[in-house]
């Protein structure tokens, strides 16, 4: 799914499944703002605005955010209530346990499962194929939980590869449009593989930015997240290269990127986000990774972040969190008894 233009083939599953609520071709794309002739008028498909106005035509109309690829409706807004829902969470394993519970509270809704291992998570769909022939919505799962968590954590996620638990497509060589990773048809599970560490990332986004984010779905669904393309990944990579006890100042960070401060400070606030969130996200991430493996103690970790007092970090530690690094250490500690 390129975010210039959505094949025909990621076009007419939706339509179809608008007819499962009655609605015909012509009608729910004049619902949509859109002309049966313009979209046959361009073979290759629609531009992403197009689209993504095609889609939410659908969701709404129909009030089934799985236009009827599910075994029962899943209505107009839930996705938004999830999202919210999981925006409080401290990291990104967090916020994916959350929304696995919070799916599993709606009937007949398509839902996730996180496995992991040393080395590897899995991010599996739990979907009914039977109601799903042509796997459109098992590849929009797919996209949609990708592009969702790459953007709680301000990066693109890096993917593994991909499994599928279906035979090969005839389009399968638009997945690597979608995704641009190794996938693995016939599989035991249709899932996301990435890094493990990935789960341990802090999120970044706030309640304010997901208003944003939910105003401009699903446009930002439709390009595949660069974690390089991005002034804020390009920042995050940065502070990722640095001593966390010597971190960049905004003016530093904006040189060594070739750029001036103010450019630096208003290509962040196009992406929603401040030189301050980030760096406060990347302390948070090293505090929790340092807190939950590690026997560091407290006043060492507050050191090693560039805190000259301990309780300075404890108090921001628990602004970051809602919680003190004592607690959350005993936290994780009990959870992996």
């Amino acid at each position: 799914m390129s975010a210039q233009v959505i094949s025909r083939l990621f076009i007419d599953p939706p339509l179809r499944g608008a007819t499962h609520f009655g609605f015909d071709r012509k009608e729910i794309l004049g619902l949509a703002g859109l002309s049966t002739d313009a979209l046959d008028n361009c073979k290759a498909g629609l531009d992403a605005q197009s689209y993504s106005q095609l889609m939410i035509a659908i969701w709404k109309h129909c009030n089934d955010e799985c236009m009827g690829f599910a075994p029962t409706p899943v209505r107009f807004g839930t996705f938004a209530m999830m999202a919210k829902a999981v925006i409080s969470c401290t990291s990104l394993d967090h916020a994916l346990h959350r929304a696995q519970r919070f799916y599993s509270l709606v009937a007949g809704a398509p839902g996730i499962r996180i496995e992991k291992s040393e080395h590897l998570a899995r991010i599996v769909i739990e979907h009914n194929p039977s109601f799903d022939p042509d796997r459109f919505l098992s590849e929009s799962l797919l996209a949609v939980w990708h592009r969702f968590s790459s953007w709680l954590v301000g990066q693109g996620i890096p993917l593994l590869s991909v499994s599928c638990a279906y035979p090969k497509p005839q389009h399968a060589a638009l997945y690597q449009t979608v995704f641009a990773t190794p996938i693995n048809f016939d599989a035991d599970a249709t899932a996301l593989i990435v890094p493990a560490r990935v789960l341990d990332l802090a999120i970044i986004q706030t309640p304010a930015s997901l208003r944003a984010f939910l105003q401009h779905s699903p446009a930002d669904f439709l390009a595949r997240p660069n974690p390089h393309q991005s002034m804020t990944g390009r920042v995050r990579k940065l502070l990722q290269q640095s001593q966390p006890n010597n971190l960049p100042s905004l003016n530093q960070a904006a040189d060594t990127l070739g750029t001036s401060a103010a450019t630096l400070r208003r290509r962040l606030a196009t992406e929603q986000i401040s030189y301050q969130q980030l760096k406060d996200a990347f302390r948070q991430q090293e505090a929790s990774r340092l807190l939950a493996q590690s026997d560091t103690c407290i006043r060492d970790i507050a050191d090693y972040l560039g805190f000259t007092e301990s309780s300075a970090f404890q108090r921001a530690y628990r602004k970051w969190t809602g919680v003190t690094p004592g607690s959350y250490r005993a936290n994780q500690r009990k959870a992996s008894q």
